[in-house]
């Protein structure tokens, strides 16, 4: 690096890269890797890097990749990420329906991008090389996708990737020659454009989460309920608080989101998805008092790092939460249990949001549903109908090879 950093973050490349991969998170289903990342693009990143390392003339000068699932769990990663855009010559997007409505995902190119400004409108856009990671709708269609698929040079391979998404072809063995011919014209325009256009050394505009258009709804809420300010359990292991992380691993989904103090999350939460982390040692009682007046579909996780298995007192206060109506989410110790339940502690707390958080109907006159049902007496009954159902529990204790 050029500038006068100290150390590169944990995780960060300390070379200049070929490229940078870029992609939209997701949940994954698959216990392959880790819980933030997803199993094919771990795969498609390895083959990729391996195919330019062949490919390349200045292997000794160049990393051939980088990607954030090489990132250590508890960097600071808005950081790291920063410094590894500011150290690739080219930007590989996996593009997908929703690369486009990923917040962090088009943060990530918008970062790239600032690097770029000097250079003529066509020189720039060579230096960003897209992926048709799934196939996008009719209406979806960009640019984009255009160049990403005029890279393939044989139509019947083309064919192929265009109906069905380059990870269809790395997942399936019947695919695997045409992934391996895409692999390749991937891996030499990202050469040819690293050793004929390197980028000069620049610093990336700091990473941030860039706004779309069509929002995903109201942003979650992530606070605390601890008397430490900036709570870090996990100090020594992990650079960001505990919210910040959750926040962090938040955004790489596509939610935008807010950490706030207790106080404004009171306000907030009746019409936003939350998430509160509870410091074990608060005790039952008073977290119970504290939490009383939040709506149920805030779901809260108990962070117990200071208690030793077979202590009560966490399994105390998340009980007690249930008891008071909010979804079950078991309490969590080491780091691993932590860090393996924050996406999913995320996308439940969306979920529970959109299934029993308000519904604000259009402005004007009501206009009644079509119904096949028969029409309700004006006189039969008015109740308020049966109260939620119980809640699915999060069990954040299960293995990796459980999920």
């Amino acid at each position: 690096m050029t500038w006068s950093d100290p150390a590169p973050p944990r995780g960060a490349p300390r070379r200049e890269t070929y490229f940078f991969l870029s992609y939209a998170h997701s949940v994954p289903l698959s216990a392959g890797v880790r819980p933030d990342t997803d199993y094919w693009v771990n795969r498609f990143f390895n083959d990729l890097a391996t195919a330019v390392r062949h490919a390349a003339t200045r292997g000794g000068d160049l990393d051939a990749g980088f990607y954030d699932g090489q990132v250590s769990p508890g960097a600071d990663l808005r950081q790291t990420l920063t410094d590894a855009l500011s150290l690739a010559h080219v930007f590989v997007p996996l593009h997908s329906p929703n690369y486009f409505r990923n917040a962090w995902a088009l943060g990530e190119r918008e970062s790239f991008r600032s690097r770029l400004t000097r250079l003529a409108p066509a020189q720039a856009e060579q230096h960003l090389v897209p992926v048709l990671w799934l196939p996008l709708p009719s209406w979806g269609d960009r640019p984009e996708t255009t160049r990403a698929l005029d890279l393939v040079p044989d139509a019947g391979d083309r064919a192929d990737y265009a109906e069905n998404g380059l990870r269809a072809l790395c997942k399936l063995s019947a695919y695997h020659d045409q992934y391996l011919r895409v692999l390749g014209a991937l891996a030499k325009r990202i050469v040819t454009v690293a050793e004929r256009q390197p980028l000069a050394r620049s610093r990336a505009a700091m990473l941030s989460s860039h706004p779309v258009p069509d929002s995903v709804g109201p942003a979650l809420v992530v606070t605390t309920l601890t008397d430490h300010a900036r709570w870090r359990p996990y100090a020594g292991q992990h650079e960001l608080a505990v919210a910040d992380y959750v926040a962090a691993t938040a955004e790489r989904l596509g939610l935008p989101t807010r950490v706030v103090d207790l106080a404004a999350a009171r306000a907030l939460a009746p019409r936003s998805p939350t998430v509160v982390l509870v410091d074990a040692a608060t005790g039952a009682t008073a977290v119970r008092s504290a939490l009383d007046d939040l709506p149920r579909w805030v779901v809260p996780l108990v962070i117990a790092a200071d208690h030793e298995r077979g202590e009560t007192a966490p399994e105390s206060v998340s009980e007690t939460l249930q008891g008071a109506g909010f979804p079950r989410v078991m309490p969590v110790r080491a780091i691993d249990e932590f860090e393996r339940c924050t996406p999913l502690l995320v996308t439940e707390a969306r979920k529970q949001f959109l299934r029993y958080g308000p519904v604000d109907p259009p402005d004007g006159p009501v206009t009644p549903r079509p119904s096949l049902r028969p029409a309700r007496s004006p006189d039969g009954p008015t109740g308020s109908g049966p109260g939620l159902p119980p809640l699915r529990p999060i069990d954040t204790t299960r293995g990796k090879d459980e999920r």
